[in-house]
């Protein structure tokens, strides 16, 4: 990971250098909370009259899969670089 980016994740986090791959794991570990409530929703919802709110939520669900995908690819990245 390039020095500019660890700076800029401390940053956003407002954590230093050595607590980032903590940090970082705990918002992996939130969005996957999240991806799971979202899809208990979307499930629960699914057999009810609005099509529509479940393509959002199955959306919705998919969106958060990729963002814990790419906070667990930023951990990967920054734990080779150290």
């Amino acid at each position: 990971m390039r020095a500019v980016d660890t700076v800029a994740w401390t940053e956003t986090l407002g954590v230093g250098r050595k607590e980032l791959p903590w940090a970082l794991r705990n918002k992996a570990r939130q969005i996957a909370e999240i991806h799971d409530e979202v899809t208990r929703l979307r499930v629960a919802l699914a057999a009810g009259p609005d099509e529509e709110l479940v393509i959002m939520l199955s959306s919705a669900s998919r969106s958060l899969a990729e963002a814990g995908v790419r906070v667990t690819e930023t951990l990967t990245d920054l734990n080779r670089s150290a």
